[in-house]
């Protein structure tokens, strides 16, 4: 179940995702506010129309053909388009308004986003490190403006780099690094970043 609450007025509403019975880990509102997305492990990403908590929450689309879980989402900043990774390593732009995947050509080239979490991607080539493996690296959050990317590892480490994209394989060096759970390896999520400051969620820890 997910509870909508309106900060202003106090009025909540309650609905239940179409997700049948899996993890739904991915919420994201569009930079509008009045729509929002969620992403399942069950291979499915559902859009409601939240523009008004006192009437029923309503699906007004769903993303079709996701091959796994999906595992990060970010919104185009004009609303229409979401960037979602999966799982299985898969990036993929649907319309949200259709539900259609966007093939890869000069329409995805012309998007810009509103935010970015994929760890997937040309864009973020430059934050794998040599031999690191698939489910080394978990997260990756862009400030807005475009002046920092954080990341969250495998191995408790939050790392900083000054510019995005961060591409070219290999060849990107962060600007600093914070150890943030040193005894369990926990897996770091990197939530937020705002004037500077990181937003990190700490999974695993025992």
């Amino acid at each position: 179940m997910l509870l909508l609450c309106n900060l202003f007025s106090g009025v909540m509403a309650r609905f239940f995702p179409n997700s049948k019975c899996r993890a739904v880990p991915c919420y994201r509102f569009n930079p509008s506010g009045d729509r929002l997305a969620v992403g399942s492990d069950d291979s499915c990403v559902d859009v409601y129309s939240v523009s008004d908590p006192t009437k029923a929450v309503e699906r007004t689309s769903y993303c079709r053909g996701i091959p796994s879980g999906v595992t990060h989402m970010d919104w185009s900043t004009c609303g229409q388009y979401l960037q979602i990774s999966t799982s299985s390593y898969d990036k993929l732009i649907y319309d949200s308004r259709s539900g259609r995947q966007i093939p890869s050509g000069s329409e995805i080239s012309k998007i810009t986003w509103d935010t970015w979490t994929s760890i997937l991607g040309s864009e973020v080539l430059g934050i794998w490190p040599r031999n690191a493996d698939k489910a080394d690296v978990n997260t990756a959050c862009v400030a807005h403006g475009g002046n920092v990317t954080a990341t969250g590892d495998d191995f408790g480490v939050v790392k900083l780099f000054n510019h995005f994209p961060v591409s070219g394989k290999f060849v990107s060096k962060h600007v600093g690094s914070v150890l943030i759970y040193e005894k369990c390896n926990p897996q770091i999520f990197v939530m937020e970043i705002s004037h500077g400051i990181c937003l990190v969620s700490c999974n695993n820890q025992k």
